[in-house]
């Protein structure tokens, strides 16, 4: 059952003004971000506001923010069952249910940046694993776009300069990070984002492997003294835009393809607007107490030997998840990562041109 509400300007109207009775659908929207994140002032609420336009008022969206519906892990449940019509979710929070997707997620420190990330991960998704598509099918939900955030930087309670500094540090963190917080010393823990502020305030963790946005977003200035000017690769696996299987068979071809469309322009604005937001973090942080601090040559030797051997770990990870064809998937992603590297820089970062590129080679195939 969906949450799908349709209305029309009354009964008696629709028997004697068949013409006035255009049916308007409202569909519920779950995020456990807050409303005044730039994920929505920035992207999600304009996005909606393009949708509702592009169908002549047919498509509107009820919006609920701070985890009020569901949170980070319990969006992809409220979805499936009908809780919600559309919710944010991340492919690394369900490892079980999005296990191919997830799997592709962990190779989030060989790629350069979010544009990047955006175009190759839709690409591979959508046209390159059937397991994936097969996965969200299963889960009874329809992926519309996925997104990636720029390049992550540790913000942390304490100095982190060198490699030594990585020895026993609580580190806030998913997928591929974890994986480096761990070789190099340090321990990972598996927290959703807003569970961050908390771990950090508690005495939990040390640091928040993420976005320096989150410094303004989640409010991490108040519980962070220091940032790793480090970056260590870009998490791509985020479903900003989805829909329950059973809601999406409801709207028309028409309503369809504009969401794709639409669903393309957000992807990229998640890139734009939250390296913007970065930039304007890092610029700011002096005002909070915050010290950025560039990191040691033997800390970054530490990641670049770590990244290094990315693609042996990735494998070994696919092996012991069961994931068929694991090879072949990978090798496929790296093509793509390098195709929509010359993309990005072809098109100089322009939104237009990514966006429109993104959905013509991709997302407008579906059907």
């Amino acid at each position: 059952m969906t949450t799908i509400i349709k209305t029309t300007a009354g009964v008696l109207a629709l028997s004697l003004l068949p013409q006035l009775a255009a049916a308007q659908t409202e569909i519920s929207y779950s995020s456990w971000f807050p409303g005044s994140s730039t994920l929505h002032t920035r992207v999600l609420t304009p996005f909606f506001e393009r949708v509702t336009a592009e169908t002549d008022g047919a498509l509107t969206f009820n919006v609920f923010t701070d985890g009020t519906v569901a949170g980070g892990r319990t969006t992809l449940p409220a979805i499936r069952d009908g809780v919600a019509d559309m919710g944010l979710l991340a492919t690394s929070y369900h490892p079980g249910e999005l296990r191919t997707a997830a799997w592709l997620s962990e190779a989030s420190i060989l790629v350069r940046d979010a544009l990047v990330g955006a175009g190759a991960y839709n690409e591979m998704i959508f046209l390159n694993c059937d397991a994936c598509m097969a996965e969200m099918a299963e889960q009874n939900i329809v992926p519309i776009a996925y997104h990636a955030t720029p390049p992550y930087e540790m913000m942390c309670n304490r100095p982190l300069e060198s490699a030594a500094d990585m020895q026993g540090l609580r580190v806030r963190t998913i997928g591929s990070w974890a994986s480096w917080v761990d070789a190099a010393g340090g321990v990972a823990v598996n927290m959703t984002v807003p569970e961050a502020y908390e771990g950090l305030e508690r005495g939990q963790l040390d640091c928040v492997a993420g976005s320096p946005a989150w410094l303004i977003q989640m409010s991490l200035y108040d519980v962070v003294t220091h940032v790793s000017t480090m970056g260590i690769g870009t998490f791509a696996g985020g479903i900003p835009i989805n829909m329950n299987a059973d809601t999406w068979a409801e709207l028309t071809p028409e309503q369809q393809q504009v969401l794709y469309r639409e669903g393309a322009y957000a992807a990229v604005d998640v890139a734009l607007e939250f390296a913007a937001e970065d930039e304007q973090a890092l610029a700011e942080a002096g005002e909070h107490d915050v010290t950025l601090v560039d990191p040691a040559e033997d800390l970054s030797s530490a990641f670049a030997a770590f990244s290094a051997e990315e693609r042996t770990r990735i494998l070994a990870m696919a092996e012991q998840r069961g994931i068929e064809n694991a090879e072949a998937l990978f090798d496929r992603y790296m093509e793509l990562l390098a195709k929509w590297e010359g993309i990005v820089d072809e098109a100089g970062g322009d939104r237009e041109t990514i966006a429109e590129r993104l959905y013509t080679d991709v997302t407008s195939q579906m059907h």
